[in-house]
């Protein structure tokens, strides 16, 4: 199972050679190709050959390229990695609504039951007794606007009175940075199990490439949200995004997490948890999905 993040933050030549990605900077540095999941371009100069390109796809890997803003922009996906796309399409297109609405339930539920985790690591026990509580109250497709009422109490205890989520400001653009990288890497797993990221359970932004993306990915915020507050409380936060906090935020896909009462990284959480939605369309029962959990051993050492 691949499990590596490479981050390319300075200049380089990025070529194939002996089914490994070979990285020409000060130095020279090779990469068996089998064990990486994900590569990150957050740098302007770097040059990259077609054959390379084309070894990342035919060995499930994805590429993520920055804009001149340093920002996740562009993703290259390994599709060729399913052999059975079209009966994949006819599932996700012909699943109920009375199916996906109970597959966001369930997805809502353990959002805000890690958001009551990251509350409880930053001391504020109280706070995250009652988003526990709220956690158990969502109804099939939160009818009830639970995500909403979460979110409303957990932004402004983590990063003060007043944070939105809609300012440009330093907590978000390195909200925005983690959230984009654990974005590409559930699009990677998706596609590799033959998923369109396109067609969503609640996202349904015609205008968005990958709705079933954010769906499952709210599941994983929350990592990038404990990270993020880490910085956030130490006064390590300034308005330079530098190399090292992005190379952080990118480290986050090896977190540890628990899945069906075992260890995983959150690489291998994802793929589990995409492998349980492929046995919900493979028999049309939300039963069959399963979502990993914010493992304790990642010890809360931020209050």
């Amino acid at each position: 199972m691949s499990w590596r993040s490479v981050f390319i933050s300075k200049p380089a030549k990025l070529s194939l050679r002996d089914n490994a990605l070979f990285i020409k900077q000060e130095c020279e540095i090779s990469v068996p190709l089998e064990d990486i999941a994900v590569v990150v371009i957050d740098c302007r100069e770097v040059v990259i050959t077609a054959p390379l390109l084309t070894a990342l796809s035919q060995f499930g890997a994805t590429l993520v390229v920055c804009d001149e803003h340093f920002l996740p922009c562009g993703q290259l996906l390994p599709f060729s990695q399913h052999s059975r796309f079209l009966k994949m399409l006819s599932l996700q297109m012909t699943l109920s609504s009375e199916i996906k609405s109970i597959l966001w339930q369930k997805i809502i539920c353990q959002k805000i039951y890690h958001q009551s985790f990251v509350l409880k690591c930053a001391g504020l026990d109280n706070l995250s007794q009652k988003l526990l509580t709220l956690s158990n109250e969502v109804k099939e497709n939160d009818s009830n606007r639970c995500e909403a009422h979460a979110a409303a109490l957990y932004f402004p205890a983590l990063f003060g009175n007043g944070f939105s989520r809609g300012i440009d400001t330093p907590v978000n653009i390195r909200l925005n940075y983690g959230y984009s990288i654990m974005r590409s890497a559930v699009a990677r797993v998706l596609v590799a199990y033959g998923f369109l990221p396109t067609l969503g359970l609640w996202h349904k932004n015609e205008l968005n490439a990958f709705n079933l993306c954010d769906d499952l990915m709210e599941v994983f915020r929350q990592i990038v949200d404990l990270e993020v507050y880490t910085q956030f409380v130490s006064g390590s936060l300034n308005d330079e995004f530098e190399t090292p906090d992005k190379a952080q935020l990118v480290k986050l896909l090896n977190y540890e997490m628990i899945f069906q009462n075992k260890k995983h990284s959150v690489l291998s959480a994802m793929e589990q948890m995409v492998k349980s939605l492929t046995a919900v369309f493979h028999h049309q029962n939300a039963d069959f999905f399963r979502l990993p959990e914010i493992s304790y051993a990642n010890e809360c050492q931020y209050e």
